[in-house]
């Protein structure tokens, strides 16, 4: 996934040449290839959204002087848009991306356990006589979380590829277009995307758009890991202030969040949200106080 914006990046990077038109056309051919493969309802999908975003966020870093989060939240808008219009032309439903995710993703499971508690199948093929039953619920389960929130991790994992797509394409480029991406502990984005978070809940809250619930709690699981990520940054930047943080400290904090992380995640979009309204980190820059 990260080599389709980093290709599209590459294409427009300067200065302008022979190299550049062939790096366009390559960038074309690849996704057009790559679009026109075979593979399933899902897979379209992401490799449309990913070539919609790639292309746009390409654009934006050359024609645009917005910051890389603003750059990214763009890209991921348009191609979200593009798919639904994609979706009603077409006739397709998102349940048919979900049927199809959580159909892989059981195939994948039961071969995983034929394999682990039926060594003896050939190829782990065979279902595994005796399987647990909690086991196999507790799968079940997350494989159905896995399908119902396809569009949110999907979304996440493309965000995470363009940033990733554009720290190559800066080491890569010789002039590279587009304002670099910042430091983590200065993480911030437009506060009106806690208008869509704030819609999304009331959309999962009011029965009578139970209609709308599966669409909503994906919006919502997109910006909740957005504030998350906010509030670690202003964490980030408020250890900083002290001075850093030591080895002893740094292991107690990661064992925090490996075995309290609903608690910490919790505690990461309060504090995010609290940033977004107050911009915490700006404060205290105006009052001389720096990392």
């Amino acid at each position: 996934m990260v080599a389709v914006p980093l290709a599209a990046l590459l294409s427009l990077s300067r200065p302008a040449s022979r190299g550049q038109l062939a790096a366009l056309v390559a960038a074309a051919g690849f996704g057009l290839w790559w679009l026109s493969a075979q593979g399933t309802v899902a897979d379209q999908v992401v490799r449309a959204g990913t070539l919609i975003a790639a292309v746009t966020f390409a654009l934006a870093t050359r024609y645009t002087r917005g910051t890389a989060t603003h750059r990214v939240l763009l890209s991921v808008l348009v191609a979200a848009c593009s798919l639904a219009v994609w979706f009603m032309i077409g006739g397709w439903s998102w349940g048919a991306v979900s049927w199809w995710v959580e159909r892989r993703a059981s195939f994948g499971a039961r071969l995983v356990l034929g394999r682990v508690l039926n060594p003896e199948a050939p190829g782990g093929a065979a279902p595994p006589f005796g399987e647990p039953r909690e086991l196999a619920l507790w799968l079940e389960e997350g494989i159905r979380v896995l399908a119902d929130n396809y569009a949110a991790i999907a979304t996440l994992q493309l965000m995470a590829a363009l940033v990733l797509a554009l720290l190559l394409y800066r080491r890569i480029a010789r002039s590279p277009w587009g304002l670099p991406p910042g430091r983590f502990r200065d993480f911030r984005f437009t506060e009106h995307l806690g208008w869509l978070g704030v819609v999304s809940l009331a959309v999962v809250l009011v029965p009578k758009l139970a209609a709308a619930k599966a669409a909503a709690v994906n919006l919502l699981i997109v910006t909740g890991v957005l504030y998350a990520l906010r509030g670690a940054a202003v964490t980030v930047f408020g250890l900083g202030l002290l001075g850093g943080i030591g080895p002893w400290a740094m292991a107690v904090l990661g064992l925090a969040v490996v075995f309290l992380l609903p608690l910490v995640a919790a505690g990461a979009i309060v504090l995010g949200v609290i940033d977004a309204s107050f911009d915490l980190r700006s404060r205290l820059a105006g009052r001389g106080l720096q990392p």
